[in-house]
């Protein structure tokens, strides 16, 4: 491993990197800006561990989290920092999908968010602390990256974040969206002539197809938290303390100016404990709800990466600049993975709208429950009993509280009711067979371009 020498050396933001490892981690492909950037030349990238540009200060249990995702078959992104064959440093915020063969498939940016890249570094360094505390009282280097995975999972807790995967959900599409505010976007050749201008517009158009995704998404995800919200709101609600199972059956029902309104809450409790598993149904359906669009959002920003430095190899190929054999070689691993990533979307889009109806039937069933003992309710607080002064104390607490439980039932069941709809209808994508299509066009003509 070289010496750290302090020294570091920026990303620009048009640097993309791409490197592709056999099952083991051995690199078999890089592009030039990873040599660039690595300091290695390239027959000295070929062949050796990818851990060779791993830098010391990094947890193991950052790269435990890494192969635990990736030996599951899913991809994974996170904050790295490298070290180059010069002992500089270099940040970058790294991809890595599995592909068919067994092989990984990894595209670097510059970190562009630095909030979130903050996080990572004090959450890397907390981890790494606790790391070399249990090397220290002699465990191994496994078990100590264990305990640094538990280390970054209690971090996020504390964070608001359930797991590392909703915290890569967040910072992909985060990192992607600027990065793009910064770049100069893909590269034109209007130039470009026969399969080579082929291979660019269709890489062009799977990128605009994927960005009308993103928008759509984005207003998925507006409505998702607000669905989420809501349905946590009526939780609590149909949990008031106030109208409690006890409160309610410690009334004196032998006084008649009792009887009325108690009749009327032994109605509204058996029938919230009926709503009450619906409701925590639904609370769950709009989780998984708000989970997959998370996990679409990622995925959609990683084929738009993929989509981009596909690009860029096309480029090179145009441009005559570069290895035409690596460019040439690096592209069918990285067309794979855009096939995979919208076949991926396309399953994750319907199990939107899977999910979507489930919520909305749901909300439809709970206001239907609701509707009687909310109008009786209704009637009681609009009838001079309720107001009664001679009503006795804990009654009058109860139906005040009854009065304001009423209307905040109504108006949570309507506000789902139309967020529901309103993400249920929303357009998710359809455009599937357009992008299968251009890449199936990148396809032909890549083939016909290919060095012998």
């Amino acid at each position: 491993m070289p010496q750290v020498t302090g020294a570091v050396h920026e990303v620009g933001v048009d640097q993309l990197f791409f490197s592709t490892t056999d099952a083991r981690g051995v690199i078999r492909h890089s592009n030039n800006i990873f040599i660039e950037l690595s300091r290695y030349r390239r027959d000295e990238l070929s062949g050796a561990p990818h851990n060779i540009i791993r830098h010391p200060e990094m947890p193991g249990g950052a790269f435990k989290a890494m192969w635990d995702t990736l030996k599951a078959g899913s991809p994974f992104a996170a904050y790295v920092r490298n070290l180059a064959a010069d002992g500089s440093e270099y940040d970058v915020f790294a991809t890595v999908t599995p592909l068919s063969d067994g092989g990984y498939l990894s595209v670097r940016t510059r970190p562009v968010c630095s909030d979130l890249f903050d996080t990572a570094c004090a959450i890397y360094r907390d981890a790494r602390a606790t790391e070399d505390r249990a090397i220290d009282a002699g465990a191994n280097r496994r078990a100590a990256a264990e305990e640094g995975l538990g280390r970054i999972a209690e971090l996020l807790a504390g964070a608001g974040l359930s797991s590392y995967e909703e915290f890569q959900n967040a910072a992909l599409p985060a990192e992607v969206a600027r990065r793009e505010e910064l770049s100069e976007g893909i590269p034109e050749r209007p130039g470009a002539t026969g399969d080579l201008r082929v291979m660019l517009e269709a890489v062009t158009t799977v990128a605009a197809g994927l960005d009308s995704w993103m928008s759509g998404q984005q207003q998925l995800a507006e409505l998702s938290a607000s669905l989420k919200a809501a349905g946590k709101g009526l939780t609590r609600t149909l949990e008031d303390p106030r109208l409690s199972a006890e409160r309610i059956a410690a009334l004196d029902r032998s006084d008649p100016r009792v009887k009325p309104l108690a009749d009327l809450l032994d109605l509204w409790a058996q029938m919230q404990s009926l709503v009450s598993p619906l409701v925590a149904r639904l609370v769950d359906t709009l989780a998984q709800l708000d989970s997959n669009g998370a996990r679409t959002r990622f995925r959609i920003a990683l084929a738009r990466l993929h989509a981009t430095i596909t690009s860029l190899f096309t480029v090179e190929l145009i441009d005559g600049v570069g290895d035409p054999q690596y460019s040439a070689e690096a592209i069918p691993d990285l067309i794979e993975s855009l096939r995979d990533g919208i076949a991926e979307m396309e399953r994750q889009a319907q199990a939107h709208s899977t999910l979507a109806a489930q919520a909305v039937a749901y909300i439809g069933e709970a206001s239907r429950m609701m509707t009687i003992p909310n109008q009786l309710l209704m009637l009681w607080t609009g009838s001079p009993a309720s107001s009664d002064p001679a009503l006795p104390a804990t009654a009058a607490e109860l139906s005040s509280a009854a009065s304001g439980v009423v209307e905040s039932v109504g108006r949570r069941l309507a506000e789902l009711d139309d967020l529901a709809a309103r993400c249920q209808a929303a357009h998710v994508a359809d455009n599937f067979a357009e992008l299968r299509e251009a890449l199936d066009s990148f396809t032909t003509a890549a083939g016909a371009v290919a060095p012998s």
